[in-house]
């Protein structure tokens, strides 16, 4: 088999495992209202977790940075890919009622960063331009599977009050064979070697290691906080129905999927400083018009609006970061953790204040980190040293 040929059936086997990722990880705030209503969740409740997942998601980048170092890729993936299976087993059954909700939340996290992990080294092994283009169809695969899947909970949810546990059925069905993928894919050479001391972190030392990861945290801290709150705020507010609700859900990785393609198309056409600082000036606008909307259209516009400038700032910051950390597990894992960690803050911190000021007052929490992800694009851009950026 020659490389193209392996390069290509890599990346397509990386793109459907990433696929279920997004169908599987980003469904619970879909779930959320119906976990709330089946539990008795408060918002402060509801907001941990939905924060757990994060939790969950950075423990396990971190471990999988050294982890293929001593038991190999295939391996680790499989060791925390599993438990997105178990989660959604937990949900759908009702196992252990509202006792292992914790649990669950925090094994979809768990089995997100290991996917999250794998596939952004493998694509990270590809070479030049390829792997540009890589990254911005994998994350499109991710959005595809986020698309489909709200859409799916509200067919299985239309007719029948416990449709949402059928649908988490279907999810436990979809993971199974993610892991059937994984354990059958043909991947790049590795070094195990079984000796901490050999792990290569020589990143830590590169600036565009550094000007990635610190775009992905202010990313994700937005991109989590909005995609986790997005469907009980606009129930709780009734601003929209609670099915045009979950429309929106979909209708916002519709347009990042769209985005994503547009961008593996862009790739070395246009300067990635200009996208992202058009991307960082149009998110936090068509955000503010989400925000003050009252009425269904400018909402669709808004939504549409934030999902096609959203679309390339995490893949951009990925390029950024692992340019010169190509197939280094520890360095692509490191600068993914560095991102999440503003997963675990924001939503909780949105929880938090909803509880006390209301859902509004805690979206408004949403508005000021996106605002800091404008300042930090444009910091990374033109600094001095993002000037190559």
């Amino acid at each position: 088999m020659n490389s193209t040929t392996h390069e290509n059936r890599l990346m397509r086997a990386t793109l459907f495992v990433f696929f279920v990722s997004g169908a599987s990880s980003v469904l619970l705030g879909n779930l959320m209202p119906f976990l709330r209503e089946a539990y008795g969740i408060s918002y402060a409740h509801a907001g941990l977790l939905l924060g757990l997942p994060s939790w969950g998601n950075i423990a396990a980048i971190f471990f999988t940075g050294y982890m293929p170092t001593f038991i190999g890729r295939r391996r680790t993936v499989l060791t925390t890919a599993i438990w997105m299976a178990i989660a959604f087993l937990i949900f759908s059954t009702g196992l252990g009622g509202a006792a292992l909700l914790p649990f669950a939340c925090l094994m979809t996290g768990v089995a997100r960063g290991g996917n999250t992990n794998f596939s952004n080294t493998m694509m990270s092994t590809l070479p030049g331009k390829k792997s540009a283009v890589g990254y911005n169809l994998l994350h499109g695969a991710f959005a595809m599977g986020a698309v489909l899947s709200p859409l799916a909970l509200i067919a299985c949810t239309k007719n029948n009050a416990q449709g949402w546990r059928m649908m988490s059925a279907g999810i436990v069905a979809l993971c199974l064979m993610q892991l059937a993928v994984y354990a059958r894919m043909n991947l790049p050479a590795e070094n195990i070697t079984k000796n901490i001391k050999t792990v290569d972190r020589s990143f830590l030392r590169n600036k565009n290691f550094w000007l990635g990861a610190a775009i992905l945290f202010f990313y994700v801290s937005t991109e989590y906080a909005i995609v986790n709150w997005l469907v009980t705020y606009f129930k709780d507010t009734g601003v929209l129905s609670d099915e045009v609700s979950h429309l929106m859900s979909s209708l916002l990785w519709a347009v990042i999927f769209a985005g994503r393609m547009l961008g593996a198309f862009l790739v070395g056409r246009i300067a990635r400083k200009v996208i992202l600082v058009a991307d960082g000036v149009g998110l936090l606008a068509f955000f503010l018009l989400v925000f003050f909307s009252r009425s269904e259209l400018p909402i669709f516009i808004g939504i549409m609006g934030v999902g096609l400038f959203m679309a390339t700032i995490y893949t951009s910051a990925l390029a950024i970061g692992t340019e010169n950390i190509k197939g280094n597990d520890l360095g692509v894992s490191t600068m993914v953790l560095i991102g999440t960690t503003g997963g675990i803050i924001t939503p909780s911190l949105v929880g938090m204040v909803a509880e006390r000021a209301g859902i509004q007052m805690g979206m408004g929490v949403v508005v000021a980190v996106t605002f800091l992800l404008l300042i930090t694009i444009l910091f990374s851009v033109f600094s001095k040293n993002g000037s190559d950026v």
